[in-house]
C-alpha cells in the first residue's frame, strides 16, 4: 500500500498534490494506493481527493504544526497498512517528513526529482551540494519520500473514490496559541511555471512595481534576492536561494540580480533562465540561457510591453 500526503489550501487540493499523487502511481507496483488529507476543513478537500484515489482518509486536526501532521500521517499508515508515504516537498514537509520516517523506522527520501521501485527498494534522483550535483539514492521499504515541485506531471481524475474520516490522538507537547500568516497574492511562487525576480540592483522597493506589472502580464510568480529582503523591500515568503525557497520553472526571468551562488542554489535548475544585468560580468550569466546587458530601468518597460502584446 501506498499513501499519499494531500497538500491543500483548506479549500483545494494544491498543484503539488496532484504531482504526488503522479509518483505514487508510478510506484503502483507496489500495491493500491490511499491518500490522507490534514488539517481544516479535510473533508471537503477529501471529496476532491477522492476523484484521484480509490481511498481518502480525512483527519481534522486544526492548524498546523509539525507533530500533529505526523501523528495523524501515521495514524493513516496504521489504518492503510502503508509501507511507502509519498508527500509534496518543501519546507513544511521537511518539519514533520523526519518525525513520520522515525515513528515507522522508515528511510527518509527528500525532494526527489524522480523515484522507481525494484519491489523491494524506492530509487530517487535529487540534487545535493546547492543543486550542482544529481546523486541516486536507494532506501529498502518502508519508505518516506517527498516529491521535488514542478517535477512530475499533474494527476488526473481516476473515477470516484470513498472519504473516511480519520480519528487522530492529538499530542499536547505544542499548542499553537495563535498564527500570523502572510497574505499572500498571486501565483504561488513554489508551484510557478514562470518567476520574475528582482534584485538590489533595481535600487528602491518602489521600483518593484515594474516587477510585479511583468509578473502579472505573463502570469508568474514574483521573487526577490535575500539582499532585497534583507533591505525591507519585499517579504521573505518571495526569497529564492539558498536560505529562501527553491524554485524550478519553466522560465525564469532575473532582473538586475548578480547571480551569486547562493542565489544559484535555488534556481539555476529552471528550465529557461533569462536575465538583464548592467554589468557584463554578472555570475548570472554564466547560466542564463538568454541575458541582456543593460539598465534594467530601460529593458524592464520593454520587456511589459512585449509581454503585454504577447497575452493580447
Amino acid at each position: 500500500m501506498i499513501l499519499v500526503v494531500l497538500e491543500h489550501d483548506g479549500q483545494r487540493l494544491r498543484k503539488g498534490a496532484l504531482e504526488a499523487i503522479s509518483r505514487a502511481r508510478q510506484l503502483s507496483a507496489l500495491g493500491p494506493i490511499a491518500g490522507v488529507v490534514i488539517g481544516e476543513n479535510t473533508r471537503a478537500v477529501a471529496q476532491e481527493a477522492a476523484q484521484y484515489l480509490p481511498t481518502v482518509f480525512a483527519a481534522e486536526v486544526g492548524g498546523y504544526t509539525a507533530e500533529k501532521w505526523a501523528e495523524a500521517a501515521y495514524a493513516a499508515v496504521q489504518k492503510s497498512g502503508a509501507r511507502v508515504v509519498v508527500a509534496t516537498g518543501g519546507r513544511q514537509s521537511r518539519t514533520w517528513t523526519a518525525r513520520l520516517a522515525y515513528r515507522m523506522k522508515a528511510g527518509l527520501m527528500e525532494d526527489t526529482l524522480e523515484t522507481s521501485t525494484d519491489g523491494q527498494h524506492i530509487i530517487g534522483l535529487r540534487y545535493s551540494f546547492l543543486n550542482r550535483v544529481t546523486e541516486k539514492q536507494k532506501a529498502a521499504l518502508p519508505v518516506v519520500f517527498t516529491a521535488k515541485p514542478n517535477t512530475t506531471p499533474l494527476a488526473e481524475p481516476a473515477g470516484s473514490g470513498a472519504v473516511e474520516v480519520l480519528e487522530v490522538p492529538l499530542p499536547t507537547t505544542v499548542e499553537v496559541l495563535e498564527r500570523l500568516s502572510e497574505q499572500k497574492k498571486g501565483v504561488s511562487l513554489s508551484e510557478a511555471t514562470v518567476v520574475v525576480t528582482g534584485g538590489r540592483g533595481l535600487g528602491s522597493p518602489e521600483a518593484f512595481a515594474g516587477v510585479e506589472e511583468l509578473a502579472n502580464a505573463l502570469g508568474a510568480a514574483v521573487g526577490a534576492t535575500r539582499a532585497v529582503v534583507d533591505a525591507g523591500w519585499r517579504p521573505y515568503g518571495e526569497q529564492v536561494g539558498q536560505t529562501g525557497k527553491t524554485v524550478q520553472p519553466n522560465v525564469y526571468i532575473a532582473l538586475a540580480v548578480s547571480g551569486a551562488v547562493q542565489h544559484q542554489a535555488g534556481m539555476n535548475k529552471s528550465k529557461y533562465i533569462v536575465a538583464v544585468n548592467k554589468d557584463a560580468e554578472a555570475p548570472i550569466f554564466k547560466i542564463a540561457d538568454y541575458g541582456i546587458v543593460g539598465d534594467v530601468h530601460q529593458v524592464l518597460p520593454a520587456l511589459i510591453d512585449a509581454a503585454k502584446k504577447l497575452k493580447d
